[in-house]
């Protein structure tokens, strides 16, 4: 095998991140909020914020688990990768998020249970902001987990002059949710602690699951984003 070969990189077992070093995001938490970028909380909302984003970090346990896996074939609508129990198809949008990929990396990650149970409890005791400044930074924990998992699947790579395209997950963007039954099969138990319901919905709430492509830096650069040629200007989740 090359030592440029992308192959030498598959993590084809579990990798487990328990631990996620990165503080909390206080922007991007208030852009789970509905602010608008340039807000800058002050007084007694700066106040509430700072509280409650401390009490919500204090219950988060972040973690994620990960695999790199090779890509068999793909095209404009599917995405074949090998697993250690075998191939399986993902369908969707895959040209536009993942077209240029040698590698994928799938991931579950998680802000833990108890960050959730914080939330419902502020929520029955009518504390509604409260939990929903809770409930934002359970989401950007969730996201912090992501980014590490796929920073270390990432970080070898770039040696070889490859790059990560943005995640594509399940129920998003043209992706059935009914294909996280085939993510969560990649892993067997090794999930970080999350279950996947027959629903398709994953507990911990402040979980996320996905794929991220891995291919030549510069494909990656010239394709751009799904972002990129959305018309949709205004939207919270625009990269």
């Amino acid at each position: 095998m090359s030592v440029k070969s992308p192959h030498r990189f598959l993590q084809m077992e579990p990798v487990t991140v328990a631990q996620v070093d990165e503080p909390i995001d206080v922007a991007e938490v208030l852009r789970y909020l509905g602010y608008p970028a340039e807000y800058t909380p002050s007084g007694s909302v700066a106040e509430m914020l700072e509280h409650w984003i401390d009490q919500a970090k204090r219950a988060a346990s972040p973690r994620a688990v990960y695999v790199v896996l090779p890509v068999i074939h793909k095209d404009k609508r599917s995405l074949i990768v090998d697993t250690s129990s075998g191939e399986i198809e993902f369908s969707g949008a895959i040209g536009s998020f993942l077209g240029v990929s040698e590698l994928i990396v799938a991931f579950i990650a998680t802000a833990g249970p108890s960050i959730v149970d914080l939330a419902s409890d502020l929520l029955s005791q009518g504390d509604d902001l409260a939990a929903l400044i809770v409930n934002s930074v359970g989401a950007e924990r969730a996201e912090a987990a992501e980014t590490e998992a796929v920073r270390q699947a990432c970080d070898p790579v770039s040696d070889i002059g490859f790059a990560a395209t943005l995640p594509y997950s399940p129920g998003y963007c043209g992706m059935k949710l009914t294909e996280q039954q085939k993510l969560f099969s990649i892993f067997g138990n090794q999930t970080a602690g999350v279950r996947l319901h027959e629903s398709c919905l994953m507990t911990p709430i402040k979980s996320v699951s996905g794929l991220v492509g891995l291919g030549p830096s510069e494909l990656v650069r010239i394709e751009g984003t799904p972002c990129d040629r959305c018309e949709l200007k205004s939207c919270n989740m625009r990269r």
